[in-house]
């Protein structure tokens, strides 16, 4: 059970609707990846305060999902040729979603255990859409975003 002190809950809470703020005002991917990066980067920090281990997963999620994403973003920044395969559209708002419900989640009293699953298991879905097979699975209906 994931359980925090509250302080540490409360700095998360903080840094979390800083950077989902953040996001939904961004007007591009590559800005709204610079905030989101502080998910991550915040939970990484309070390791050394309050380690659990499904923080440990919440970072590996969001980390892997940065990463992901900002490889797509630079190679298309820098021209190269990715094929058919790219971002979709609707990733950047779906992006900011799980700021958003991160940062929600973590100002909540009780943090529920399901619902940051279900976000998480979210971010890999986003970030397996930028992947060949993700981007044929989206192509054929198989993932939504």
């Amino acid at each position: 059970m994931l359980t925090l002190p509250k302080p540490v809950k409360q700095r998360i809470a903080s840094e979390f609707r800083f950077a989902a703020d953040g996001m939904a005002k961004a007007a591009d991917l590559p800005t709204k990846l610079y905030y989101f990066s502080a998910l991550f980067g915040e939970t990484n920090r309070v390791f050394n305060v309050s380690w659990q281990r499904e923080l440990g997963l919440m970072h590996l999620v969001l980390q892997e999902t940065y990463r992901q994403i900002h490889a797509g973003v630079t190679e298309m920044q820098s021209g190269f040729d990715r094929g058919i395969i790219g971002i979709p559209a609707a990733l950047p708002e779906e992006l900011t979603k799980i700021g958003l419900d991160l940062a929600v989640l973590f100002e909540d009293n009780k943090i529920d255990e399901v619902k940051l699953f279900n976000i998480l298991a979210r971010a890999a879905e986003l970030t397996y859409v930028t992947t060949g097979n993700g981007h044929y699975l989206l192509l054929r209906g198989k993932i939504t975003l």
